[in-house]
């Protein structure tokens, strides 16, 4: 039986496939904690920090391994900065913006 050779890119990209989609629901948890009040905060904050952390070590991983420039790692590259964008920008303007009081 002939032995199977590992594809390394291949177990990298599952790997990084799934703290994406990780990453991508711990920000849907912030912004369902930052639309709450109360103990919700607490929460906010701390999905806030992960998703950050987790956007940024994916790109140096990426850095790294020197797949942050190659053409077939670009949707892993694009991934993690559009969800550290969005989180970024989030935390910027203050989502949820305070309600708008009618006079």
């Amino acid at each position: 039986m002939a032995k199977r050779s590992r594809n390394r890119y291949r177990e990298m990209e599952s790997i990084m496939m799934k703290i994406l989609i990780g990453d991508g629901l711990i920000f849907f948890l912030y912004m369902f904690a930052a639309s709450r009040v109360g103990a919700w905060s607490v929460i906010k904050v701390i999905s806030a920090v992960l998703t950050i952390a987790i956007s940024v070590l994916c790109l140096v991983w990426l850095y790294l391994t020197q797949e942050f420039t190659r053409r077939r790692s670009l949707w892993m590259v694009t991934a993690s900065v559009s969800i550290l964008a969005c989180i970024l920008v989030s935390l910027c303007l203050g989502y949820p913006c305070p309600p708008v009081v009618s006079v």
